[in-house]
């Protein structure tokens, strides 16, 4: 009941909250101009959208952490307040870096100060990766004094991946509440039984499903830099925390991951910076193929959902394969992409 009361309250306030971050990008004037590129829409949206969930999702993991303290509802050996806190406080280092990009539009070298100083806040609260799932066999693989910046290097790359796959109209929003949703259900299941980090996982994955129809295609309001900074951010800790499986997280997120690689790949060799935006990602290739961004983004969501899914219920053996297919489903649909775009003549719908 708990779960349900979570996951219901944060959505209820995640959508009323877009409302008035909607009225304040307006007032401000901070909107997102379409400029072509990536930037595919007609019209100025109103950005700040993380504002909201921000500031919902830090007030309702403090209510949570007076539940706790109040011994309302029990407690989790595996995870106490100081790494909540910590995470927290990456959420407020966050909103302030979102807020002053989609008002001033700073500098990649400058942006990445903010990630990094909320990806330091996690790890130096306690919250590190001790061990990885051997998927040859036998007995897990302990990191030791490595985990701590193998914490902080997985923060970064789901982080930024997220962001860089922040493309279409609602994809990161339903991405965020399919990701965090797997990671619920696996934090109730016996072997791997947190309901710490499932109440956590339902209040994110609330906040962007309440945020969604404010997102969907014709989007009212755009995430902007803190609502797919947050997005990411709060998604690898969700998977790393208190133990919980790496593996499974990474299956959830491994179209947006695997996509990402290819990108950066792409940029690398083409001379241009990594952290810099453009239209080599999947979703635009589809796009370009002739799919609309409403096919594009279920077919997405379906694929991102059905592999979290099967992750679930698969051994390390398993998802190993899982992680191949992903990666050739990937690559699979680029090539369709491509090929279908050069007859259509690159049109865009």
């Amino acid at each position: 009941m708990i779960t349900l009361a979570l996951f219901g309250l944060s959505a209820l306030a995640s959508f009323v909250a877009a409302f008035a971050s909607r009225a304040l990008a307006l007032r401000l004037r901070v909107l997102d101009e379409p400029k072509g590129g990536r930037k595919i829409h007609r019209e100025p949206i109103p950005l700040l959208g993380g504002v909201g969930i921000g500031v919902v999702l830090v007030a309702c993991f403090g209510f949570l952490l007076w539940l706790l303290a109040n011994a309302l509802i029990d407690p989790d050996r595996h995870v106490g307040a100081l790494p909540i806190l910590g995470f927290l406080n990456g959420i407020v280092i966050l909103l302030i870096g979102g807020i002053l990009d989609d008002r001033y539009d700073l500098r990649p070298r400058v942006q990445i100060v903010f990630p990094v100083l909320a990806a330091i806040s996690v790890v130096m609260s306690g919250t590190t990766i001790g061990e990885v799932t051997n998927w040859a066999g036998g007995a897990p693989i302990s990191l030791g004094r490595f985990g701590m910046p193998f914490a902080f290097a997985w923060i970064m790359v789901v982080t930024y991946a997220i962001k860089f796959f922040d493309g279409l109209d609602g994809l990161v929003s339903g991405q965020v509440v399919i990701g965090a949703t797997l990671i619920a259900l696996l934090s109730l299941t016996t072997p791997y039984y947190q309901p710490i980090v499932a109440f956590m996982a339902v209040i994110v994955a609330g906040l962007y499903l309440g945020f969604l129809p404010h997102n969907f295609h014709p989007a009212k309001q755009f995430l902007g830099e803190s609502g797919s900074l947050i997005a990411g951010f709060s998604l690898a800790f969700l998977s790393i925390v208190g133990g919980a499986k790496l593996a499974t997280g990474l299956m959830a997120l491994g179209f947006p991951l695997v996509d990402a690689v290819f990108v950066v790949i792409g940029r690398l060799s083409r001379g241009a910076s990594p952290f810099k935006g453009d239209d080599t990602h999947l979703h635009f290739k589809l796009l370009r193929a002739g799919l609309s961004q409403r096919q594009v983004v279920f077919l997405i969501w379906g694929l991102s959902g059905a592999t979290g899914a099967a992750a679930l219920g698969l051994q390390s053996v398993g998802k190993a394969a899982l992680l191949v297919w992903i990666v050739l489903a990937v690559l699979g649909l680029s090539a369709w992409a491509g090929w279908k775009s050069k007859r259509n003549g690159h049109a865009i719908v």
